[in-house]
């Protein structure tokens, strides 16, 4: 959703595109940061309740 709305921004207005691409690459980080959050969620339920639960739904 994110991006098609920076994508019909920079269609728009060209001189946005630097900035929105600078967006779509920080919303990309964070995404991979947040799966990687949840494997260490997922890892710590196993080390506990030696359990396997996906948390990703």
């Amino acid at each position: 959703m994110m991006f098609g709305d920076l994508l019909e921004i920079m269609i728009r207005d060209p001189a946005t595109i630097h900035r929105a691409l600078e967006l779509v690459i920080v919303a990309r980080h964070l995404e991979r940061a947040a799966d990687h959050i949840t494997s260490i969620g997922e890892r710590v339920i196993y080390m506990v309740t030696s359990e396997l639960r996906e948390l990703n739904l």
